[in-house]
């Protein structure tokens, strides 16, 4: 009896976390585990049944100059989109923190409304706005520039809607994080200086930084999985200068129904933003201050 009751009590705690393993495994294991094996053949509309080609799909993408182009326009727009969302939405932040601004609730909805528009909107929107002749953008300034079909601007044209975008969410978590920084920190400091500089520099950075570790694992893991304005506002053009990883995936994989080489291309992409998470994870946790 003693026995049954010393079993029941250790596999309790399991069977109440039996469910999370059991979506998790059904939702996120198998899928990778399949896209793995599925990697290793050669299936689509030529050859209707999987036909074993090991690391031919591998090969083929590694020795592609469309795959590394794709990959430069990548890290490229991933780079510029972190940054850029990151660097905005704390400067916003700060600045929408600050008790002397006036119409606080006007302001935090502005800067947080881009954010709950859908993709498709945001770039049907851009789109109108980026056109050579009507648009907001080259009438305002003065251009002639054919922003979408420009191999030079068409990406930049993506970044900066892509930056429009996602800064809202951003902004709104540092905003979160910086309201829970307790006040008497800078009331104490105050006693020793009123430099703007030195608090942030001494209070406000160390005190955020759990946010920070997080709004910039989510915009790393976010920009290289962003597909829906290069889908609707370029298709990847011109000349593959704004395809971006996934969308080249979605071309080789269900547009061109390679579903093989669409499979390791997708693996590729799991393995290298696993590899950059756990890098991140390893090298940055030692530098967040979790004490209050």
């Amino acid at each position: 009896m003693r026995k049954a009751k010393m079993v029941s009590m250790i596999l309790k705690p399991y069977l109440f976390i039996a469910p999370a393993f059991v979506f998790l495994g059904s939702f996120t294991l198998f899928p990778v585990l399949h896209t793995f094996y599925l990697g290793f053949f050669r299936w689509g509309v030529l050859s209707p049944e999987p036909v074993f080609i090991g690391l031919e799909n591998y090969r083929e993408a590694v020795a592609s100059p469309v795959f590394w182009q794709v990959w430069r326009n990548t890290l490229l727009y991933s780079a510029c989109t972190v940054v850029g969302t990151v660097v905005l939405g704390l400067l916003l932040a700060l600045l929408a923190n600050n008790e002397r601004l006036k119409g606080h609730a006007f302001f935090r909805t502005s800067l947080f409304y881009p954010h709950m528009l859908p993709w498709a909107v945001a770039a049907m929107v851009w789109m109108w706005m980026f056109q050579p002749r009507r648009g907001l953008i080259n009438n305002l300034f003065g251009l002639r520039i054919d922003w979408l079909r420009s191999a030079t601007y068409a990406l930049p044209a993506l970044i900066i809607v892509a930056i429009w975008k996602g800064t809202g969410f951003n902004f709104l978590l540092f905003l979160s994080g910086l309201q829970g920084i307790p006040k008497e920190f800078y009331e104490a400091a105050e006693l020793e200086t009123n430099s703007w500089w030195h608090k942030f520099r001494y209070i406000t950075w160390p005190m955020l930084s759990p946010t920070t570790f997080v709004v910039l694992l989510l915009a790393i893991i976010g920009s290289f999985q962003s597909v829906d304005l290069v889908y609707i506002m370029t298709q990847g053009g011109p000349a593959n200068r704004t395809n971006v990883i996934i969308h080249y995936i979605y071309q080789q994989g269900i547009a061109s129904w390679r579903l093989g080489y669409g499979s390791a291309l997708s693996f590729l992409l799991f393995a290298i933003l696993l590899a950059l998470t756990v890098v991140y994870l390893v090298s940055m946790e030692k530098k967040v201050h979790y004490e209050r």
